[in-house]
């Protein structure tokens, strides 16, 4: 055996001493591979994926650490998530849980606190979970808030209070609570803003006509359609039949690139998508290129960076954690802990999200807010600035 041959050796077998030294935790993250939004899951997922195969490898591994992500299919199902939970606390002993959507909510969040393991959330909140001392958290603040920030960029861009009119379905409480935010934004800054009307409208409308010719008596300035990629068509569509060329203004699970598959570009010239995670198209930013540089499967875009982003920040707390009571001792209270005791910068996320503060009055990021959004223009999703929005402080409606 050469010199050269010893020494690889000697090195390969060190590297595998420090593998199997290293300190591992599991990550369990709910999918959807066979319900509603089983479309863009692969993409959601490869968001998940290529952030943890970043960390391990350019953190982790520095630490001592290796984080296993266990996926698993809940069908956005909340009877699914309730049989799968109990065998996921037992069989992975998981350190946090990344949750996709209203079903993880309602099913877990009661039990969280006593199962000592936080939820932390890539879609938004609602008003109706806005509640104290709760191991449910999300990286993004209500809808309403994220609907906020593009409406005070829009009114203060504009003369006068903006005129804003929702469509939305009744008997869908996360989508009325949307609209009851906004409402809120009005109540507390009536100068700036009225909420004209509210069309309730059926979750798949065949046409939304009456409504809209409704909406439109009062000349709104945008179109709040919070809720399903068929209401902004059924609404896009009606505003063509009789004459109207008002912006409406979505979500990211009914954003610009979703109702593009039923409407055309040019049909949505104007039209808004608002969130509070960076633009997929902005120009300068890193978690895009970490994207990029591990990921495995999947492309780019708003779901994927929606994850990535839910990825990044469930890392950093991981980090923060090992600090706090050392890479041997973390846990889901470490967890918890180091989610509420620390500042996450936008650099160190990143640039995928603004710098975040929690505490244990809120589910969502507290303090000064921040938002985004992506508008059509010429044709082209693009972002509206490079900056986030501030969102005007909103009381809990």
């Amino acid at each position: 055996m050469t010199l050269r041959t010893t020494l690889l050796a000697g090195a390969a077998a060190l590297g595998l001493a420090a593998t199997a030294d290293a300190e591992t935790y599991t990550v369990t993250a709910s999918a959807d591979y066979s319900g509603p939004f089983a479309d863009v899951m692969p993409d959601a997922m490869a968001g998940l994926q290529a952030v943890v195969d970043y960390w391990n490898a350019e953190v982790g591994e520095g630490l001592g650490v290796d984080v296993n992500l266990k996926i698993y299919d809940m069908r956005y199902d909340a009877a699914e998530i309730a049989k799968t939970w109990p065998s996921i606390l037992r069989s992975d002993a998981p350190i946090i849980h990344l949750g996709f959507g209203t079903p993880d909510l309602v099913t877990l969040m009661g039990r969280l606190p006593g199962d000592k393991v936080p939820l932390l959330q890539g879609t938004a909140m609602v008003g109706l979970v806005w509640q104290e001392d709760g191991w449910h958290f999300s990286i993004r603040p209500t809808y309403s808030h994220e609907f906020a920030g593009l409406f005070s960029h829009l009114q203060e861009a504009g003369d006068g209070p903006l005129k804003i009119a929702a469509v939305s379905t009744q008997n869908q409480a996360g989508f009325v609570d949307q609209v009851n935010g906004v409402k809120q934004l009005a109540t507390q800054y009536p100068d700036r803003y009225t909420v004209t009307s509210t069309q309730w409208a059926d979750t798949a409308p065949v046409s939304l006509t009456a409504q809209m010719r409704a909406a439109l008596a009062d000349e709104p300035d945008v179109i709040l359609v919070g809720g399903t990629t068929a209401q902004v068509i059924a609404a896009a569509k009606a505003m063509d039949e009789l004459g109207a060329d008002v912006p409406i203004v979505m979500s990211t699970h009914n954003g610009l690139a979703e109702v593009s598959k039923g409407l055309s570009l040019d049909q949505m010239e104007g039209f808004y998508s608002a969130f509070s995670f960076a633009p997929p198209e902005k120009e300068d930013l890193p978690i895009r290129t970490v994207f990029e540089e591990y990921a495995k499967a999947g492309s780019w875009g708003t779901i994927t960076e929606q994850s990535a982003a839910q990825a990044i920040l469930a890392l950093r707390v991981l980090e923060n954690a090992i600090a706090d009571v050392g890479a041997e001792n973390v846990d889901g209270q470490a967890m918890h802990d180091a989610l509420l005791g620390h500042t996450y910068s936008e650099e160190s996320l990143l640039g995928a999200l603004p710098t975040l503060d929690f505490d244990a009055s809120a589910p969502f990021p507290v303090g000064d807010i921040k938002a985004s959004a992506v508008v059509v223009r010429d044709g082209k999703i693009v972002a509206v600035q490079d900056d986030w929005f501030a969102v005007p402080a909103l009381d809990k409606w």
